[in-house]
C-alpha cells in the first residue's frame, strides 16, 4: 500500500501546490500565532508545529479521499514525514530563489490572482469575492498576496530547473530499443516520458543537493510521530 501510496505522491502534491488558493481558503494553511513548538529548523528559520500540522492534516485528507478506509497508520506516518519534507524543500526553495535573485513583479502576481477560479464566479475577477474568501479565514490581502508571490519565486525556480533538461535522439531511440514490441510507446510519447522521469530526477537532485549546503535540524520528538 505504501509503494501505490508513494506512486500518488507527486502529482498530489503538484495539485496542492497548483492550486495553493485551495488550501489557503478551504484547509487553512495560512499564517498564524505559533506555541512555540518547533518541529525544524532550516538555516535558522523555523518550522513551527502548527504550520507542520496543518500541512499534514491536508495532505491526509487528500489521501484519505483516495485510500478511503485503506488509509492506515503506516500511511499517516508516510504522510507526516511528506509533510515535513515539503516544507523544508519550501524553505530550501524560497533561500535559493533570494541568492538567484529571483522576483515576481507586481503585475505578475496580480495576474496570478485574478486567474485563479475561487476569485471568479462569473468568469471575471470580483475584489469583493477575493475580500470575502479572504476574510472567511481571517486574513489579510496583504498576507496572501505575500504567500502568493512567495510561491510564484518557488514555482519559477523549479520552471528554470525543469526546462534546462534536455532528452536527445539518442535517449529516445535507446529507450524504445529496450521496450517490448508488443504495445510499445510511439517517439513522441517515450520522448514525453523521459522528459518528465528527467525532470523529476533533476528536481530530486537539486533538492538533495541543496540539502546538503543547508544547516537542517530536525525535532526528533515530532519526526518520530
Amino acid at each position: 500500500m505504501l509503494i501505490q501510496m508513494r506512486k500518488h505522491m507527486n502529482w498530489m502534491l503538484g495539485i496542492i501546490l497548483a492550486a495553493v488558493i485551495v488550501t489557503f481558503l478551504f484547509f487553512g494553511v495560512y499564517p498564524s500565532s505559533s506555541t512555540g513548538r518547533v518541529v525544524a529548523k532550516v538555516d535558522g528559520d523555523v518550522i513551527s508545529y502548527e504550520e507542520w500540522n496543518r500541512t499534514y492534516v491536508n495532505l491526509a485528507e487528500n489521501y484519505r479521499q483516495i485510500f478511503k478506509d485503506k488509509f492506515n497508520s503506516g500511511m499517516e506516518k508516510a504522510v507526516r514525514n511528506q509533510a515535513l519534507q515539503e516544507l523544508i524543500r519550501s524553505r530550501l526553495l524560497s533561500r535559493e530563489a533570494d541568492r538567484m535573485g529571483i522576483r515576481i513583479s507586481d503585475e505578475e502576481l496580480r495576474q496570478s490572482i485574478i486567474a485563479i477560479p475561487a476569485f471568479s464566479p462569473n468568469g471575471v475577477f470580483d475584489k469583493r469575492t477575493y475580500e470575502y474568501y479572504l476574510n472567511r479565514v481571517n486574513m489579510t490581502p496583504a498576507v496572501f498576496e505575500a504567500s502568493q508571490r512567495e510561491f510564484l519565486r518557488r514555482e519559477r525556480l523549479v520552471d528554470l530547473l525543469r526546462d534546462s533538461v534536455v532528452v536527445t535522439d539518442a535517449e529516445v531511440s535507446a529507450a524504445m530499443a529496450a521496450q517490448p514490441k508488443k504495445g510499445s510507446a510511439p517517439n513522441d510519447i517515450m520522448r514525453q516520458q523521459l522528459i518528465g522521469k528527467k525532470r523529476q530526477d533533476a528536481e530530486t537532485a537539486f533538492i538533495d543537493g541543496l540539502k546538503k549546503k543547508a544547516k537542517i535540524k530536525v525535532n526528533e520528538s515530532y519526526a518520530q510521530m
